[in-house]
């Protein structure tokens, strides 16, 4: 990553569908962001920033595919907030800490 104060990577759950469905996914998934942490701890004033969409609710997919990237999604989120500082819920324009 470059030499940045603020690295915000969006869009999680699309890097997971691309990259980390396959074979095991969640334990790749837990290196790459143990890296995006690492890079954050280099320095005090990094702050790394995370956004993803809830693609949990609603109606299960009917494709398996669909069905196991939206489980992954959710222990990866999971995992996510295990390390993070703090957990904003954002709906409909309102912001709620979770954590």
């Amino acid at each position: 990553m470059p030499d940045r104060h603020l690295c915000v990577i969006f869009g999680i759950e699309r890097i997971i569908k691309r990259y980390f469905l396959l074979n095991d996914g969640r334990a790749e998934f837990n290196r790459l962001l143990e890296q995006w942490l690492e890079w954050e701890r280099i320095r005090v004033d990094r702050t790394l920033v995370l956004v993803g969409s809830e693609i949990g609710k609603g109606i299960v997919p009917i494709s398996s595919d669909d069905r196991m990237w939206r489980d992954l999604v959710g222990w990866c989120y999971q995992d996510i907030v295990k390390q993070a500082n703090k957990v904003y819920r954002i709906w409909y324009g309102i912001s709620e800490q979770l954590k």
